[in-house]
């Protein structure tokens, strides 16, 4: 029922308004009643005390003319009865058998010239009030109570809120270890598993971040000390110039990896970046990849690799440098992983408005559980960082990061004897 916070405000406003009301009637109630009988015992003392003052100073002869004429004056009705008789007369009185249900009454003892009279007075028309004051005090009450009901509730409805709040300001603090309930079905409860959500990913971005650093080091520090182990042979004479060459490849090696590390990274950066606006222009994919392939032919052919490519004229709207750089690193990782004497199939086809590119390799297989991490930065599935496998593992991150922007997808499947990275890309952009 109170799915919404707005629902729950009104709810809980409608219910204080309705607990005030009912209290302040109780209670007005009792007060008016017994202001309006201790009112009317007053009135009726003063007007019975008003009527003997006039008996006395008028002296009637006719007494029951006299009761008469003052009961209808005052509107008062007189129950008389004369001490030592048994009748009782009654003037002005509101039943015709003589019976009233008067809650208010006054009893005195006049002296008269009859002798001693029993008086009871009752007010045959009351006086009626305006209400101004009775609303007034009905009203204040109403306010007291329901304001009283609403900051209660309102306590309850602020609660979770200082809850979010506490944990926005431990997330400020780095610390993402956040756990808010997430029982209610309400915008607070929606903002609980939004934070939840929210520190749970944040929590994971750190220690990726971390991570990230230490892989960044390990791949800088590795050919840096290389290099600087290497310069440091340069440095004595005992060195042949067939040594010095030998060394001179090796630090030049190094560099290169350094230096192709060093463009992924800022690729990357670049990719990342919002600034970063892709360029479509309309080109043949097909002769893309064929041009591609070309280019590591002397790599393949030296490992006697057999490289197949079916693939018919295939125009896409797309950022021709960008894509470049996702058949490059494909075609380079399944080189990589291929045997020698292994197989390589390339394989373009059209799916409705996306285009299907599958590159197939016999190489070593991926696991299921790898599958999850190869985009990842600095992933290598030579989880002991051989370094016959070169590569600093920034790859297949920067071709996950072109297709995204693409609006596309990568993934890998297992082929009758070998596995297949297969990219789904739109025609156009």
């Amino acid at each position: 029922m109170f799915n919404t916070l707005y629902v729950r405000m009104i709810s809980y406003y409608i219910a204080a308004v309705l607990i005030g009301v009912v209290v302040a009637w109780a209670l007005a109630l009792y007060i008016f009643q017994e202001s309006d009988k201790k009112f009317t015992t007053e009135e009726l003392i003063q007007k019975g005390d008003s009527i003997k003052q006039l008996y006395i100073q008028s002296n009637p002869n006719d007494l029951d003319m006299f009761l008469q004429t003052v009961a209808r004056m005052t509107s008062v009705g007189i129950k008389a009865k004369v001490a030592g008789q048994q009748e009782l007369e009654y003037i002005n009185w509101p039943n015709e058998e003589n019976f009233c249900n008067c809650s208010v009454s006054v009893q005195e003892t006049w002296q008269l010239d009859e002798g001693v009279t029993i008086i009871e007075l009752i007010e045959s028309e009351p006086v009626q009030s305006n209400g101004l004051h009775e609303i007034a005090i009905l009203l204040t009450i109403v306010l007291l109570i329901g304001s009283l009901i609403f900051l209660l509730f309102a306590k309850l409805l602020v609660k979770p809120i200082h809850q979010v709040t506490r944990a926005a300001k431990q997330l400020a603090t780095g610390d993402f270890n956040v756990q808010l309930p997430e029982t209610r079905q309400d915008e607070v409860g929606l903002l609980s598993k939004t934070m939840n959500s929210m520190a749970l990913k944040l929590g994971q971005l750190d220690r990726e971040r971390i991570e990230f650093v230490a892989n960044v080091s390990h791949e800088f520090q590795s050919p840096l000390t290389v290099i600087k182990g290497f310069a440091s042979m340069l440095q004595e004479e005992a060195n042949d110039e067939n040594m010095r060459r030998r060394i001179s490849k090796i630090l030049i090696k190094e560099s290169e990896r350094l230096s192709n590390l060093s463009d992924n990274l800022l690729r990357l950066a670049s990719l990342d970046s919002d600034r970063y606006k892709i360029s479509p222009s309309h080109f043949d994919v097909a002769e893309q990849v064929r041009r591609t392939i070309l280019s590591f032919e002397p790599i393949w052919s030296e490992k006697k690799l057999v490289v197949e490519m079916c693939a018919e004229e295939t125009m896409i709207e797309a950022d021709e440098e960008l894509l470049n750089q996702v058949w490059y690193n494909l075609m380079s990782n399944s080189i990589k992983f291929t045997s020698p004497g292994g197989r390589i199939k390339i394989t373009i086809e059209e799916e409705m408005n996306f285009l299907k590119v599958k590159i197939f390799d016999n190489g070593l297989p991926i696991s299921i559980e790898e599958r999850k991490k190869i985009f990842g930065r600095f992933y290598k599935v030579d989880r002991a960082r051989n370094r016959k496998m070169e590569g600093n593992g920034l790859g297949l991150s920067i071709v996950k990061k072109i297709i995204s922007i693409h609006n596309g997808s990568i993934q890998v499947v297992d082929e009758e004897d070998g596995k297949a990275f297969v990219v789904h890309i739109p025609k156009s952009i």
